[in-house]
């Protein structure tokens, strides 16, 4: 009998027990933790999405990433649900479920959309850069007349093109509905144009209506994927657990007054419960501590992982355009350069001269010390000549041991003279790398080309002028400047040509002959 009573009273005591510890503190802890995680993947979700749409991301992995994380995540509220004394949670956990399937699906579109676009996007510049090319070639081939009517149309392309920049950045219907026109007006004067000209026209007309209509298609898709309300059923979510929270702490607390109130008259199984109450306390705060150290840890991880990755994309910004060795502008972006100084040199009258510089002795140095020591020979070269150059001037190396000076608004053969001397002198400088002694010189070749000359010249043929000019000044016997025989300058007296203004230039600074002088000198 006694057995049985002590039994009963034990049944009772655990019952009580039970009800207290129902869904205790280390559980609310835990679905706060996953709620907290919820916001943060659909927040880095969108940037995810957004860095695709702006081209950060090169590709669309990262999109996807979030999506295993917050299906896991969704498990564990939806085991919390299964505690919920209210419909509450569980109704809104169903809202999110159902946003992300339509947020998700709304990604899958933009994915695609955005493929479509930016294939246009990257393709668009070329044909941009195709079809000048094309309507100079054509140009210098037509009477005045004609040319003057192809430079009209680079000129109305150019505009296109601003507006189509802006478009992208912006999708305004008015802007996109004014290209519009300017497409449909140009496409009907086609047949005023040669045949080549009005094929890369066509092209270019392509590229920008699929421009504006995925632009737009994507703006619809990015306004629908921001505007997903995950936040807000989230926000709904978490409401309605602490509304359950509440409810249950209550219910909790009517249960442990009924567990004192029973364990008045036992006395032993209350002092065990406090103990086991403590111990149960004691391990909520060590979780606690464990969950700020993983917080601090996992926030410490993706800062770090962040600042990597943010320099890792500067270094590819900075390789792209520059000699990794030197640090120089390397032989691609010098040819960008050099074929936007000849558009300037034809608005403004002046003159672009390109010196093709290749050094004598290199190969004796690679032979005798190795190539590190001829490594140190090229950054020594990379050093010194531009400390010689106006800050305007560009030194690039075009790989090996070639190298390219680009001058813009050069006044008189004798001004490019001292420049190709101070250069000479400056690679002739170099002795001693790595404790060896060295002895190298350079043969310089100069080609220049003056205002609207320049409109018929390429990058590459000024280069390839330069270059056989250079030749003649090895064949010459080495460590000389030699000038290619269509080089064009003013003579001294000879006064520099107005400036054709434009919106877009800045008011060009003519360099005088003294000036030339005092700036390349040592």
């Amino acid at each position: 009998m006694l057995g049985a009573l002590l039994l009963l009273l034990g049944g009772i005591l655990a019952l009580l027990y039970m009800r207290a510890q129902t869904f205790g503190q280390l559980n609310q802890e835990h679905v706060l933790l996953a709620l907290r995680e919820m916001r943060e993947l659909d927040a880095q979700w969108d940037v995810n999405i957004l860095k695709s749409h702006t081209g950060l991301n090169h590709d669309y992995d990262p999109v996807t990433t979030p999506l295993r994380h917050m299906r896991e995540t969704i498990k564990v509220l939806e085991e919390a649900c299964r505690f919920s004394k209210t419909s509450a949670p569980r109704q809104e956990l169903a809202n999110l479920k159902a946003a992300l399937e339509k947020k998700e699906k709304l990604v899958e579109r933009f994915k695609s959309q955005h493929a479509i676009l930016r294939n246009s996007l990257i393709y668009f510049p070329s044909a941009i850069d195709e079809f000048k090319i094309e309507i100079d070639n054509q140009a210098a081939t037509l009477p005045a007349l004609k040319a003057q009517l192809l430079y009209a149309l680079d000129t109305r392309i150019n505009g296109v093109q601003a507006d189509i920049l802006r478009f992208n950045l912006h999708p305004e219907a008015a802007l996109g509905e004014r290209i519009s026109t300017q497409l449909l007006q140009l496409e009907q004067q086609r047949a005023m144009y040669p045949e080549s000209v009005g094929e890369h026209l066509a092209q270019l007309s392509a590229h920008v209506q699929a421009i504006l209509r995925q632009r737009v298609i994507e703006a619809g898709l990015l306004n629908g994927i921001t505007g997903a309300p995950t936040s807000a059923i989230l926000n709904n979510l978490s409401d309605a657990f602490v509304i359950e929270f509440d409810l249950m702490a209550q219910q909790r607390q009517k249960d442990r007054l009924y567990l004192f109130l029973y364990s008045g008259f036992l006395l032993m199984v209350l002092m065990l419960l406090a103990s086991r109450l403590i111990k149960s306390y004691q391990m909520v705060a060590q979780m606690n501590r464990r969950l700020v150290s993983a917080n601090e840890l996992l926030e410490q991880r993706v800062a770090e992982r962040t600042a990597e990755l943010e320099a890792q994309s500067a270094r590819l910004a900075e390789l792209a355009t520059h000699d990794a060795l030197t640090g120089l502008v390397n032989c691609a972006h010098l040819m960008t350069l050099l074929a936007r100084a000849l558009l300037r040199s034809e608005r403004r009258g002046s003159i672009v001269v390109v010196m093709f510089i290749d050094l004598d002795g290199f190969k004796a140095v690679n032979d005798t010390w190795g190539h590190h020591a001829g490594d140190l020979v090229l950054k020594e070269v990379a050093q010194k000549v531009p400390s010689k150059l106006r800050a305007e001037d560009t030194l690039a190396r075009l790989g090996g041991d070639e190298f390219v000076i680009l001058l813009e608004d050069a006044s008189t053969r004798e001004g490019a003279i001292r420049v190709a001397q101070e250069a000479l002198r400056q690679i002739e400088s170099v002795t001693e790398v790595a404790g060896h002694a060295v002895k190298i010189s350079a043969s310089i070749g100069i080609s220049s080309v003056q205002g609207r000359i320049g409109a018929s010249y390429s990058a590459d043929a000024l280069l390839d002028e330069a270059d056989h000019a250079m030749y003649q000044a090895k064949q010459a016997g080495k460590g000389c400047i030699r000038f290619n025989q269509n080089a064009q300058f003013r003579t001294p007296l000879e006064p520099l040509p107005p400036p054709a203004a434009t919106e877009e230039d800045e008011a060009p600074v003519s360099i005088q002959e003294g000036e030339d002088e005092a700036e390349h000198s040592a």
